[in-house]
């Protein structure tokens, strides 16, 4: 009977381990992710913003630390790896062409020519992101080719 306990005992000792160990380590993955969140809020106070709310995006109750068409302008940028990446090649040309819209939208706003939205904003945004990252790939693979003289 004493041995059934002895048993027992450690069987509640070996789960407990295993269960605390398991929770660490969910708290420490929690606490990775929680540092990561911060560094990239950090690294979006570098970005040249107003951050007005009125020209922000909520989500939810949740309002975006960006102004629309900055948002706009980085989720543009997550095109950028594709681009590289996959080796789609862009004329310069088109880079810049889809910058346009989102500077008639601003200088148009700012002129009170006219009142635009955050949807035209996210929208022009997104275009300007993504053809900034033309011209970087588009600049970066002309500047290699002319360095190893292709």
């Amino acid at each position: 009977m004493e041995k059934r306990n002895i048993e027992k005992r450690n069987t509640i000792g070996l789960q407990t381990v295993i269960v605390s160990r398991i929770l660490m380590g969910i708290v420490g993955r929690i606490v990775i992710v929680a540092r990561i969140v911060i560094n990239l809020m950090r690294l979006l106070d570098i970005v040249p913003c107003h951050r007005m709310k009125s020209r922000s995006i909520t989500i939810k109750g949740y309002t975006l630390p960006l102004c629309a068409r900055c948002t706009g302008i980085v989720l543009g940028y997550f095109f950028f790896p594709f681009l590289l990446i996959a080796g789609l090649y862009f004329s310069l040309w088109l880079g810049l062409l889809l910058n346009v819209p989102m500077v008639i939208d601003g200088w148009t706003q700012k002129r009170k020519y006219r009142i635009s939205n955050n949807i035209l904003r996210a929208t022009t945004g997104i275009m300007s992101g993504f053809g900034q990252s033309i011209i970087i790939v588009s600049g970066s693979d002309y500047i290699i080719a002319s360095l190893l003289g292709g």
